[in-house]
């Protein structure tokens, strides 16, 4: 990614949280970064594109947010608490994201976002869904589609409430207070044992999501930091000796971390000699947890 595409990308986050998605134009992102509308269709065709582009960014960034709480070891109940908490910290951090469920974003006819944003809703839910069995197990199998959408609802009305209702709510007792309310929920559903609305044959076409392994998604990170590291490299304002030298590095690395039995000195020097560059040091640091934890 070149570093006037990252910076569109970041101009119309701020733009689209500020003013929302349909007051802002692609002129006053273009106005925001200083060139003409025309330099900016060359990298989004369109504001639906750049949105979309925002969107699917995001939500990979919080599914690997939530699969590295799996990978700690915790128990159930603290992994269960943490993944909410993420939940509730990732849409007050990008307060914008949320906003695709808000009224502006139903309005807007448009089949392309849609689906996007139906696809997204379909891969969220299906996650919900996967946090409480892992959760609760068969005490809930018979109504785990019902369970998903009062859990899926409670996080979003909650959130909604703290970014556009400022009410001050700590992430974490909150968290803990939509925990303790789902075993609530558990409880009494098992006692009374009613009849599910949201059965399997209903909820068919959620059902035929596969959630993406932690592997996956760090797979398609790791590609999409190579591929901005290397669109960024020509544009750094260095000699062009240098930029040869550091897509020599970029690409030994990438060689590197594929061998049978990579070398860790060598990969930490490799990856030290890139984030020498200011410019380059943002996508480095993402970039080293997933190079070195393959190692």
């Amino acid at each position: 990614m070149s570093v006037l595409k990252e910076k569109i990308i970041r101009s119309a986050i701020r733009l689209f949280a500020e003013k929302g998605y349909q007051a802002t134009s692609i002129q006053d992102i273009a106005d925001d970064c200083s060139i003409a509308k025309g330099s900016l269709y060359k990298f989004f065709v369109s504001k639906d594109e750049l949105y979309i582009r925002i969107l699917e960014t995001r939500q990979q960034e919080m599914m690997l947010a939530v699969e590295r709480i799996r990978q700690k070891g915790l128990g159930a109940r603290e992994t269960f608490l943490e993944e909410i908490a993420c939940q509730i910290h990732f849409y007050i951090e990008h307060g914008y994201y949320i906003a695709r469920d808000h009224n502006e974003l139903t309005m807007i006819n448009n089949d392309r976002i849609g689906g996007v944003m139906n696809r997204l809703r379909v891969e969220m839910f299906r996650y919900y869904r996967d946090i409480l069995e892992r959760n609760y197990g068969e005490a809930i199998s018979a109504w785990t589609w019902d369970a998903t959408a009062l859990l899926s609802g409670m996080i979003r009305e909650y959130t909604f409430h703290v970014l556009f209702g400022s009410k001050p709510l700590e992430p974490l007792v909150l968290a803990a207070f939509i925990a303790d309310r789902m075993d609530d929920l558990v409880t009494g559903i098992t006692a009374k044992q009613p009849v599910p609305l949201l059965s399997d044959e209903r909820m068919a076409e959620y059902a035929r999501v596969e959630m993406k392994s932690l592997h996956d998604l760090h797979e398609e990170r790791k590609a999409g930091l190579f591929d901005a590291l290397t669109s960024l490299i020509p544009d750094l304002i260095i000699p062009n000796s240098r930029k040869k030298d550091l897509l020599g590095v970029l690409e030994m690395l990438a060689v590197e971390i594929k061998a049978e039995q990579p070398r860790t000195f060598l990969v930490h020097a490799l990856l030290k000699d890139l984030a020498a560059e200011n410019e380059l040091a943002f996508y480095v640091h993402q970039l080293r947890p997933l190079v070195l934890e393959q190692l």
